[in-house]
């Protein structure tokens, strides 16, 4: 038997009550939380500057709200643009605030737009924005014959000056004009197409096409602006186009359609789908189709059947199926055919000898 001594005893209680105590297992280690990885939110695409002239083309639909934002973001990048300001004014102002409420009246005829009804009325062919709303239209290329428009009788000073600019002054204009040599070729770039578009915007296409021509001597390179000067110089050229045939179209007389039936051709072959070009090429087509056909029965009236003939097939090149063309036609044919026919019995009669 082992016996212990006095001072062991207590150590080895402690080492048994040690032993008994029951083992306590620690717990698993929890996985690790993952993180969710958050994709970074795409950033917004910034929205082009659009030039002046697309601009005016969301103004002629009617689109103020979306014009309104581009022509901000426009004077954002050229705070100089007195064009931009002028429409931003126009696309924004109450119309009879701006305008006055007193007013005449004005019937659309043939060959109006509301750029030409606001040029004539208010001073400026950039005045059309205001006079849209002034009338209520949808749109301001949406205009028809008969229509009867309001037109302000005694608009405030202050919209005199402003819808009345002659012309759309520019950044590109501030500092004279030419830009002087040693320009830059990015600020030269950007000084020939804000005055260009300046001009379209105003209607001063004639300008704007001999500034294209002007652009197009000074490019550092062959076709280095083409990107933007070419559609700008289709612009410029088709507006023009259609802008002679407009006032070609005003005529009476014959010739006069046929010069505008031409013009309109040119600015459609230029710009497809263009209005006013698309619908006024058809009034004139249908105008020269009776044109070439009276014509034709004053010469078979003469018997001038050869030209009667050649006018009848220009009306039916334009309408194959107008029916008194075609029918006067054959009875001019079957005349001519009767005369050569009279004329060749004639020349095989012997000649009488005289006694």
């Amino acid at each position: 038997m082992i016996s212990l001594s006095r001072q062991a005893l207590p150590i080895l209680l402690v080492l048994l009550v040690a032993c008994a105590k029951p083992v306590v297992k620690a717990p698993p280690p929890e996985p690790p939380v993952s993180t969710p990885v958050v994709a970074p939110a795409p950033k917004p695409k910034r929205e082009p500057v659009l030039a002046l002239d697309q601009i005016v083309k969301i103004l002629e639909n009617g689109d103020y709200a979306s014009a309104r934002k581009h022509l901000k973001r426009l004077l954002a990048a050229h705070p100089d643009d007195a064009a931009a300001k002028n429409l931003l004014d126009q696309a924004s102002a109450d119309p009879v605030a701006y305008l006055g409420a007193e007013h005449a009246t004005h019937v659309v005829v043939p060959g109006e737009t509301l750029s030409s009804i606001a040029r004539q009325h208010l001073g400026s062919a950039m005045a059309f924005v205001i006079l849209a709303r002034y009338n209520q239209l949808p749109a301001p290329k949406q205009l028809e014959v008969g229509q009867t428009l309001k037109i302000p009788t005694n608009p405030p000073a202050a919209s005199r000056r402003t819808a009345a600019i002659p012309r759309a002054a520019s950044a590109a204009e501030a500092g004279g004009w030419p830009p002087p040599a040693g320009t830059d070729a990015t600020t030269l770039a950007r000084l020939y197409r804000e005055r260009i578009e300046s001009q379209v915007a105003a209607e001063r296409y004639l300008d704007a096409v001999d500034t294209v021509a002007e652009a197009s001597e000074r490019q550092p390179a062959p076709d280095a602006w083409g990107a933007w000067l070419k559609p700008l110089d289709r612009r410029a050229n088709a507006m023009l186009s259609q802008q002679r045939g407009i006032e070609q179209m005003r005529g009476t007389d014959l010739q006069s359609h046929e010069g505008a039936y031409a013009a309109f051709g040119k600015a459609l072959a230029l710009s497809p789908g263009l209005e006013p070009a698309a619908t006024h090429r058809k009034t004139m087509q249908s105008a020269l189709v009776l044109d070439y056909h009276e014509a034709a029965i004053v010469h078979y009236r003469n018997q001038q059947l050869d030209e009667a003939l050649a006018l009848w097939d220009k009306a039916l090149v334009l309408d194959p199926q107008f029916a008194p063309a075609q029918g006067y036609r054959l009875r001019a044919m079957e005349l001519k055919r009767r005369v050569q026919n009279l004329d060749a019995a004639a020349s095989q009669q012997p000649v009488g000898k005289s006694e």
